[in-house]
């Protein structure tokens, strides 16, 4: 089983005990791929940031 199906299955009983249902796992699979991109993607930005106040104090 992979992370993915393993974090989609989490998903489904996180969903189910706030009364959503109807969603597939196909749907939950690709809800996961998107927050995983969005994770990697704001990690970027924080880093960029990080990186930029580093430079602008040592100038």
């Amino acid at each position: 089983m992979s992370i993915v199906s393993i974090m989609a299955t989490i998903l489904e009983e996180e969903l189910r005990e706030h009364g959503i249902r109807g969603l597939t796992q196909l749907d939950r699979e690709t809800i996961v791929h998107s927050m995983i991109e969005r994770t990697a993607e704001l990690e970027t930005n924080i880093k960029q940031r990080h990186s930029g106040s580093r430079l602008d104090d040592q100038n």
